[in-house]
């Protein structure tokens, strides 16, 4: 009996220490992503659409490294205004898919919406996401193009494919907070 537990505790012993030393590791991809990390402010337009008349928006956006850098996570809220009545808010998660060879996001929001989609990464200083948006009960084709302006600015536009025809649902300018003005 004694044999058959100090056999099982040295078995636990060194599986953990196996484990322990073969522990995933973030992909190196995931750098790329660290652009993002940081408070932004956003300022822009959102056409008439499926979502209501054409109005201004601002928002702030808060990303940071997360679950032991496995993926970024934040928050996007944007503000409400008169003419902007129905602000979103959600939560967005940036990580990396190995087998996929693809970045993928995660986005859930006060709609009851949700998207995945996946880039390839930056391609000079534009990175695309391309995936799917279950939003109203409906599935539609989803794109978000975010081109860098500089380590502080980016633009951002977010289009929908409904009916068989994309709409750009918002064009915004982003700006980190804290950068030096200009």
């Amino acid at each position: 009996m004694k044999t058959t537990l100090v056999s099982a505790s040295v078995f636990v012993l060194v599986a953990s220490a196996a484990l322990a030393q073969s522990a995933p590791k973030p992909a190196p991809e995931m750098s790329q992503l660290k652009y993002f990390a940081g408070s932004w402010t956003c300022s822009g337009d959102a056409p008439a659409g499926p979502f209501g008349p054409a109005h201004k928006t601002k928002s702030s956006q808060t990303l940071k490294s997360d679950l032991d850098g496995f993926w970024y996570d934040g928050m996007v809220t944007e503000m409400k205004t008169a003419s902007n009545t129905q602000p979103v808010k959600g939560m967005v998660h940036l990580g990396y898919d190995s087998t996929a060879k693809q970045h993928v996001m995660v986005w859930i929001d006060n709609f009851g919406s949700r998207a995945t989609e996946m880039s390839p990464g930056w391609e000079g200083d534009t990175m695309v996401w391309t995936g799917d948006q279950m939003l109203m009960g409906e599935k539609a084709a989803a794109k978000d193009t975010f081109v860098k302006k500089s380590d502080t600015e980016y633009t951002h536009k977010f289009e929908l494919q409904t009916k068989g025809q994309w709409g750009t649902i918002v064009d915004e300018t982003c700006k980190k907070a804290g950068a030096a003005k200009m």
